[in-house]
């Protein structure tokens, strides 16, 4: 790898410069200078293109820039796309014409020296020498506008660190996370408000009357509304048949927000039906909630509209249900409240001490470890915060990534935060805020945050999807096989900043998922991608909006609301030059298939089809294997799919998924893309293709059901020396059960030889399930998950389970009404640290020493009458010492006799749930010497089996 290509790092700034000058660098080296005359030009424009490069990183360290010189960085990104677009489109020429495949993957120069060797036979290499010359001479035209004026800023970005160094979660974050949640930061004193305010009755008294109450909380972004109403319900767990929370946002899908209600209300053991049409949505939701006893939270709503609409769905059933609303409007709270104004909560901003503690929390772990001589600086940066915890966590996740705590570099930030705060300057501090932070993040994570803003506001956004998405478009350094480890730094970088807030943690203290606080997305990343023409993206609604230029676009995202669908006709009257596009996504209903063909230079391609009707086509995607410079493929369809037979020619893919509601073959030389390092077909392959052995690159394989067939084509996993997951489906069936051993055996001789991977096996189905714990389970010794459906668990079974030394999450459903308890000895499952029991009732004993690192337990069972479900149900649980969390999910019958239509309702005081079931599992808890964390909720139908 060329030292140039292997440290390259896109930046905002730059554009593509940094890998463009490694592909240039590469350009020149020796079979090039068979090209008389072009060899002198591309290392002219090589170095041309270097000195701009080191110019822009020194313009991108300073704000308020000139208008020339906006102008000229703008200019200077747009060609550097359209450099890198000839240069590619070079490379493909001389593939097709040779019909040859690449080097093997990682040795980028030894592609272009095998492609370059062929120069003397191309017929077109006047024509490329012709385009190089006409790029040249534009760069020159570029460079003598630039010299209108003498740049003089900043001499050097200092401080940068290294862009491939491995990054780790700052341990602080997870303490400040449930600090937010308690005392230190003020929440008390406000959830004790709030909930107050919700037993209170119009009269003044508390818990006499149960009609429907609405309390409305307002106040300035970044105050902690949403923290402050989460913490609330978990405060009110167990009072209430069901708990909802959905986010609006400014540019609400009514839809999709009522779907999300709908959702939640009768739990994921149901199957959702489509329902498009508004008002059956709304009927379908008071029927739901007509007999119980529900608290929903409407987060962040901007106009009162959508509330009165949303509002219809909550009947008054007059069995004290509550609804909490967020809104930063005065005048949207009162509408929520029917103009109640005593039912109108106004969030006030933390207090001096309050804000002490969270800020020096964060970058020293204590108050007590600040310096002396940055206590006064401290208290200067708290003044300008105004008690904003948003803007507290923000500045001290700033202060906190610098190295060395210098007072210079302090005074810098409190001199950058702006002028003191009011009331009325609350908005601008803000925006100083994290105008600062974004001008701090180091060059490389610039375009990395600002791709976030691809996706739709208040999104959960997968790590994984979006870091493989941050290496197809080149914005990672490193090699093709290192870059994900790479971009996974950044990720935690990001985090690390508070410029991103963790959504989900995985099993291994990793954070999975995460979103975008709004404030960030209004105040930085939409002004600073419209600036930088970064991205356009186009909502489709009742009209269509388009947020950024459509000028040079190079990456396009498509939203549509539930009721809208894409078509072509706008892309085309916007005249949207579809051949230089980089990335383009599509989301929502769509039917719509864009004229792939057209995506000359793609890299990124995300595509959802939705049914509209009861017969839709076949959607054909076989232009696909045509887009020679597609690195990441993910598709999600409701509808058939016609894929290409052959994708051997994407050179470049890395990334492929497909998930598929019906059953789906993929291109039968997919394991001889000679990048590809992920391939997901969802629920699973109808068959796997043969070859897998080839695929050196693949780090993670999901999923293929382990049929007998099946077994000689695995044998190539075990030359997989880079594969990290393997995600297995076995077939629960009488056939599969006859040979099952057989399977397994050959399953466990085929993974890798290395034991860095993580086998996945889902052995569960709603129609099959396993009589027990077959004794073959014991043979899969790196067994990491497992999801496994059986009718009744002996102690044998327990037993099987309990010697995976590997096990580390374990999903359990039992079909069968258990006749004794299971016991889970003081032995085994010396990995497990999730542990998920769906059941119909709910008995449980842990002896002393029983997983001794389980930290998640989540149970999923039916109410049972007086005992609700729970007979023992965590007998022994404080002999969990690992144990943070445990979520409880309780099945009810509607109509049925006792908790199904309010026995599990206490009297509004906030003292007790009343129902057996919740009683005696929060007995079990409250013996557990850690307090954890606990959530129990209510969902409509049974988790029994049948």
């Amino acid at each position: 790898m060329h030292p140039t290509v292997e440290h390259a790092m896109v930046s905002v700034a730059t554009g593509v410069l940094s890998p463009l000058l490694g592909k240039l660098a590469a350009l020149v080296e020796k079979e090039y200078a068979q090209l008389k005359g072009v060899r002198k030009e591309v290392i002219s424009l090589r170095e041309e293109l270097r000195t701009m490069n080191a110019l822009l990183e020194k313009v991108a360290a300073e704000d308020d820039h000139d208008v020339l010189v906006k102008e000229w960085r703008n200019q200077v990104r747009d060609l550097s796309y359209d450099v890198e677009d000839c240069v590619d489109d070079f490379l493909r020429r001389v593939d097709e014409q040779h019909g040859d495949t690449a080097a093997r993957p990682g040795d980028d120069v030894g592609f272009f020296h095998k492609s370059f060797s062929k120069l003397r036979t191309l017929g077109a290499r006047h024509g490329i020498a012709d385009k190089i010359r006409q790029l040249k001479a534009r760069v020159d035209d570029v460079s003598k506008r630039h010299g209108r004026y003498i740049y003089g800023g900043a001499t050097s970005a200092a401080g940068v660190p290294d862009a491939t160094a491995a990054v780790a979660i700052d341990p602080r974050l997870p303490a400040l996370s449930k600090t937010a949640g308690n005392l230190l930061v003020g929440i008390d004193g406000p959830r004790e408000d709030i909930i107050k305010l919700l037993l209170m009755t119009d009269d003044g008294e508390i818990g006499k009357k149960k009609k429907l109450k609405v309390v409305s909380i307002v106040g300035f972004g970044g105050l902690g509304k949403t923290t402050l109403a989460c913490e609330v319900r978990q405060e009110l767990r167990g009072q209430f048949d069901c708990q909802v929370i959905v986010s609006v946002s400014q540019s609400p899908d009514i839809i999709k927000i009522l779907t999300k209600i709908l959702s939640e209300v009768k739990g994921p053991q149901h199957h959702m039906r489509d329902i498009s049409d508004l008002q059956d949505l709304i009927e379908e939701i008071k029927t739901c909630l007509l007999h119980r006893r529900y608290f929903i939270i409407i987060d962040d709503i901007w106009d009162p509209f959508v509330w009165e609409v949303i509002q219809c769905a909550f009947p008054d059933n007059n069995l004290g249900s509550r609804v909490i609303t967020t809104t930063r409007d005065q005048s949207v709270a009162a509408t929520c409240c029917n103009y109640r104004h005593e039912n109108v909560y106004k969030m006030k901003p933390l207090d001096e001490e309050a804000s002490r503690r969270l800020f020096f929390h964060r970058i020293f772990g204590s108050e007590d470890a600040c310096p002396d001589e940055l206590k006064e600086v401290s208290s200067q940066i708290l003044r300008k915060c105004g008690g904003m915890p948003l803007a507290i966590i923000i500045i001290s996740s700033l202060l906190a990534s610098q190295a060395d705590k210098l007072k210079e570099d302090w005074e810098y930030v409190h001199k950058s935060m702006g002028s003191n705060v009011g009331t009325d300057r609350r908005l601008e501090v803000m925006r100083h805020i994290l105008n600062l932070s974004y001008k701090n993040l180091p060059p490389h994570l610039k375009a990395c945050f600002l791709y976030l803003g691809a996706y739709p506001e208040d999104s959960v956004i997968w790590r994984d999807d979006l870091v493989r998405q941050w290496v197809a478009e080149g914005f990672v350094g490193g090699t093709h096989l290192e870059a994900n480890d790479v971009a996974a730094n950044y990720f935690n970088q990001l985090v690390n900043r508070s410029m991103i807030q963790p959504v989900v943690t995985g099993y291994d203290g990793e954070i999975v998922s995460c979103r975008v606080h709004d404030m960030m997305v209004d105040l930085i990343i939409r002004p600073k991608c419209e600036e930088e023409n970064f991205l356009t993206a186009i909502e489709y609604s009742n009209e269509v909006k388009i947020k950024g230029s459509i000028h040079n676009v190079r990456r396009l995202f498509q939203y549509s609301d539930s009721t809208s669908f894409f078509d072509a006709t706008p892309l085309r009257k916007l005249a949207i030059d579809l051949s230089k596009l980089r990335s383009v996504s599509t989301c929502g209903s769509c039917t719509y298939i864009p004229p792939l063909s057209e995506f000359k230079f793609i890299r990124v391609l995300i595509l959802r089809f939705v049914r509209t009707q009861k017969k839709a086509p076949t959607v054909d995607l076989t232009a696909i294997c045509k887009l020679f410079q597609l690195r990441y493929l993910k598709i999600s369809s409701s509808l058939r799919l016609r894929l290409p037979t052959q994708i051997r020619g994407l050179l470049h893919l890395e990334t492929l998924e497909i998930i598929s509601a019906v059953e789906q073959e993929v291109p039968s030389d997919v394991f001889q893309l000679p990048r590809l390092s992920f391939l997901s077909i969802l629920p699973h392959m109808a068959s796997l293709p043969a070859g897998v052995g080839a695929a050196r690159c693949l780090r993670s394989l999901a999923s293929f059901a382990l049929q007998e067939e099946t077994l000689d084509l695995i044998a190539g996993l075990r030359h997989l020396s880079k594969l990290k997951e393997l995600h297995i489906h076995l077939p629960v069936d009488e056939r599969f059960e006859e040979t099952a051993e057989a399977r397994v055996d050959g399953l466990c001789s085929s993974l890798p030889k290395h034991g860095g991977c993580k086998l996945y096996i889902n052995a569960w189905s709603p129609k099959a399930w396993f009589d027990g714990v077959p004794a073959w389970v014991s043979c899969l010794q790196r067994l990491y998950s497992l999801e496994f459906g059986v009718e009744e668990v002996s102690r044998d079974g327990v037993a099987i389970l309990a010697g995976l030394p590997a096990l580390v999450r374990l999903d359990l459903w039992i079909r069968g009404t258990p006749k004794e308890s299971i016991v889970v000895a003081g032995v085994g499952f010396p990995a497990l640290k999730h542990l998920i029991v769906t059941c119909r009732a709910l008995c449980l004993t842990f002896e002393p020493g029983a997983m001794p690192r389980l930290q998640n337990l989540k149970l999923e069972f039916d109410a049972d009458g007086e005992q609700g479900g729970c007979r023992n149900a965590l007998a022994g649980v404080e002999h969990l010492p690992g144990l943070r969390e445990i979520h409880a999910r309780i099945g009810v019958l509607r109509g049925a006799t006792g908790i199904a239509v309010g026995a599990v309702m206490s009297v509004l005081d906030g003292r007790s749930a009343a129902g057996a079931g919740v009683s005696v599992l929060e007995d079990a808890i409250g013996l557990h010497p850690n307090k954890p964390r606990v959530d129990i909720a209510f969902t409509e139908g049974s988790y029994g089996g049948s």
